[in-house]
């Protein structure tokens, strides 16, 4: 689906709607929310580590000019939950347990605003495993799950890494940043590139965008020892098979990525993730991986043909959902947009 510029630049208004919804221990979770009239959807944009809701304004601008409503919200740790002193920080209330857990509380605002109308669940980089979480919680909540520049390490993998980082935490603070844990990290993923102009080059090949995260105050913060320990101790879990068995089969999955991006091994461990997931028992998983393109592609310089993909399938899916061509559940526990 092609859409102008012009019709991108009506259909999206020129700030967000910024509102804060509160958790059950008193957090307020910023939230961005792009209305469009007349919406044949929702998406929910659960954003990447060291960036924030505010990254997407663009994204939405788009996918408000194909028809669909946008919803997106600072994790902890991120963005305008916590004071810019005290981004990347761990505390009672800001962890990854918690990162989790506000999901449910904006799908469930979400679906107050958008009754009858299908939620999509967009998650980039981090936000992918945040969302694969949400699912194997709460995936009769969700119509369809976009997942883009994500990866996937053996759960033994990423529990030794967890250990790693508990390791650091006792080494030097919970709220201290490991110069080793940088190195393996965000670090390794910068040497993928030589010559580079930045230590972000990973991200896109567009330069002005790489430029913009730079200069953005909530943006490329270092993530402290205890972020780390707690998202790979997270992420042993999210990826068990066990767990991705807990994930409704006929949920419509489309995974997306770049294969010169670090994070997901040049596509490899992408592939490999889809794979568990139809070893899990899922029916419609759709792979994409797009030659020359690195880690973030909604802002890739081929960004005009990641959005087409996107939405056809997302068009194509809706249709598949409304028409289904076999029964594969009771009436009865068909999402509710259906029966509108």
């Amino acid at each position: 689906m092609n859409i102008s510029r012009d019709e991108q630049a009506a259909a999206a208004p020129l700030e967000a709607e910024l509102t804060y919804l509160r958790a059950e221990d008193g957090h307020k979770i910023p939230l961005r929310h792009w209305p469009v009239a007349h919406p044949k959807g929702v998406i929910h944009i659960a954003h990447g580590m060291s960036e924030h809701s505010g990254c997407y304004h663009d994204v939405a601008v788009r996918l408000n000019a194909a028809g669909y409503a946008v919803m997106a919200h600072d994790h902890r740790c991120h963005g305008l939950s916590v004071p810019i002193s005290e981004l990347g920080n761990v505390s009672d209330t800001q962890n990854w347990e918690n990162v989790c857990a506000d999901m449910r509380i904006v799908n469930i605002h979400g679906h107050k605003v958008y009754p009858n109308l299908p939620w999509i669940l967009l998650g980039h980089s981090m936000g992918s495993f945040v969302s694969l979480s949400y699912v194997e919680r709460h995936s009769q909540t969700v119509d369809a799950l976009l997942i883009e520049g994500t990866n996937y390490e053996a759960p033994w993998f990423t529990w030794l890494a967890h250990l790693a980082a508990d390791a650091e935490c006792r080494r030097q603070g919970i709220n201290a940043r490991s110069p080793l844990i940088h190195a393996l990290t965000f670090g390794k993923f910068a040497k993928a590139f030589n010559p580079r102009k930045s230590d972000y080059d990973w991200l896109s090949r567009d330069e002005a965008f790489v430029q913009g995260y730079l200069a953005d105050p909530m943006c490329g913060v270092t993530s402290s020892n205890g972020f780390w320990r707690d998202l790979l101790e997270g992420l042993s879990r999210v990826q068990r098979l066990s767990n991705l068995r807990k994930i409704r089969k006929d949920l419509p999955i489309y995974s997306f990525a770049g294969d010169k991006d670090p994070v997901g091994k040049d596509g490899i461990s992408v592939a490999v993730l889809d794979d568990k997931l139809e070893t899990a028992g899922m029916m419609d998983v759709t792979l994409k991986i797009y030659e020359g393109a690195r880690h973030d592609l909604l802002h890739e310089t081929n960004r005009d043909e990641v959005f087409t993909d996107l939405l056809n399938w997302l068009d194509n899916t809706l249709l598949k959902i409304a028409n289904p061509v076999c029964e594969l559940k009771p009436a009865h526990e068909h999402p509710a947009w259906l029966a509108s």
